[in-house]
């Protein structure tokens, strides 16, 4: 008799797992413009994730333009070596001259930027060339030695963005796989703290600037692969990135419930970063400092964002710490709970710091006495660091680089012009000879002399076709 109710209950909780699992498909991230294309292959590349990349030759959205042929060029693996990292690292287009890629953009605003290198060849890890993106500079002097992925966030103005690709005299430029994908609008905000020595203050326009990311951080957690991130990002463990912090002042923690969002927040989705960047998180006990360094390029200036999310605590209210960038103080006495109002809910702030000649950025959190726990103070759960454009014209600052294929049809134009302004000149001599034919023709006729063949002797006994001039009778 207890059948069919059991039956009918594992139905109902089947039919409620597949409509929960169609929801959430129903709600992963759908860009707008998703350009994935892996240069120089001969046929789609799947990735596990469930991606596909298209060959980039013979895309519709998609046209690669170059003054000279940009062969396609492929990874022969020695029998027995193991297998590139990726699908995407078989095969690549190599450059040897000036060419670009114009991807077609159906919505503008902020993309997401990622370039595949990976260099198989001796002849590609020696390539050195610039990269370029709507007339913006994002590599100057690039050369790839290991596999390596170039993220930039970048605002588009524009319908089709141009991607350049300048390789140095007597170098190539190659790439592997380039994806151009729809941000969404909450990924960036336009109000950040500028953390220096003298204090920390507001600072507004990060909208239009132009980012590129050096880390994405997960706190005490696994890696989160792009199965695992709407927007296909990966985030790695923070353990070999911990500097001068003794063991006993933190703790690990992992967090199996649901991590809940604002409804209606149009700055907090799960865009922003996945869930399961904060399920886990590092706790600092009170009177101690847990910190990270990060080796980053000099001469810079940065956006750090920090990931928060109350998953320890048994209440609100417990959590009270100090946010500490290259020594500065940043945020003081910050109350997690204030910022969100529920426990399991996520947030974030944007720091923005200069790196001068120490070229390491160094993070801390500081447990204060006031917290109400004597085990956990404060927490942090993930971070980014992005490096931020020096000019409105690079990443690196301006340089005499064409970016733009404007010179190369320019100069097909003009290569154009003179074979058209010669072939004009050939043309009209041709004519003016042609007249001058007709006209001596004419008068030769009116004076009783035409044209005709005839058989001459060639002084030898035999005979020589040749043009004579023979008078003919005419009649008048």
């Amino acid at each position: 008799m207890a059948s069919p109710p059991t039956s009918c209950r594992l139905s109902l909780l089947l039919v409620g797992v597949l409509f929960s699992a169609a929801a959430a498909t129903a709600a992963r991230f759908a860009p707008v413009d998703n350009h994935l294309l892996a240069c120089g292959a001969p046929d789609p590349v799947v990735l596990p994730d469930g991606r596909r990349f298209v060959p980039d030759s013979g895309c519709a959205s998609t046209r690669l333009r170059s003054s000279s042929p940009t062969p396609p060029l492929s990874s022969v693996a020695p029998p027995g070596s193991p297998p590139p990292p990726s699908p995407l690292h078989e095969s690549a287009r190599v450059f040897s001259c000036h060419a670009s890629y114009d991807l077609a953009v159906r919505r503008r605003g902020r993309h997401i930027l990622r370039l595949h290198f990976y260099p198989f060849a001796p002849a590609l890890s020696a390539s050195r060339f610039h990269v370029g993106a709507g007339g913006f500079l994002l590599l100057h002097n690039f050369t790839a030695s290991a596999p390596v992925v170039k993220e930039f966030l970048l605002p588009v103005d524009s319908d089709v963005l141009v991607l350049t690709f300048v390789p140095e005299a007597g170098s190539t430029a190659f790439v592997n796989a380039i994806e151009l994908v729809s941000a969404p609008e909450e990924l960036v905000g336009d109000i950040g703290t500028l953390v220096a020595s003298g204090g920390a203050a507001q600072i507004d326009g990060l909208s239009a600037q132009v980012f590129e990311t050096l880390y994405r951080v997960t706190v005490a957690g696994r890696k989160v692969t792009p199965f695992n991130d709407t927007l296909w990002r990966t985030w790695v463990n923070d353990g070999q990135f911990l500097v001068d912090t003794d063991p006993a002042s933190y703790k690990a923690w992992s967090f199996s419930g649901r991590i809940a969002y604002p409804k209606g927040s149009r700055q907090m989705t799960r865009e922003v970063a996945p869930d399961n960047v904060y399920r886990s998180a590092r706790s600092v006990r009170p009177g101690s400092n847990v910190t990270w360094g990060f080796p980053v390029p000099a001469g810079n200036r940065y956006l750090v964002r920090m990931h928060f999310c109350d998953t320890v605590s048994k209440a609100l209210y417990e959590l009270y710490f100090n946010i500490y960038i290259n020594g500065n103080l940043a945020v003081k006495d910050f109350d997690l709970s204030s910022a969100t109002g529920f426990l399991a809910y996520p947030y974030y702030i944007d720091f923005v710091v200069d790196v001068e000649d120490e070229g390491v950025l160094r993070l801390a959190i500081g447990g204060l006495n006031k917290s109400r726990s004597d085990e956990v103070s404060g927490i942090l759960n993930a971070l980014e660091i992005m490096r931020m454009n020096k000019t409105s014209g690079g990443m690196d600052g301006d340089f005499p680089i064409a970016l733009d294929m404007e010179y190369v049809v320019s100069k097909g134009i003009g290569e154009f012009a003179r074979s058209l302004l010669c072939g004009f000149v050939f043309a009209g001599l041709f004519v003016a000879l042609v007249m001058l034919v007709l006209r001596l023709r004419t008068e030769l006729r009116n004076n009783g002399t035409a044209w005709s063949w005839k058989a001459m002797d060639s002084g030898e006994g035999k005979l020589a076709r040749a043009y004579q001039l023979v008078p003919s009778k005419t009649d008048y």
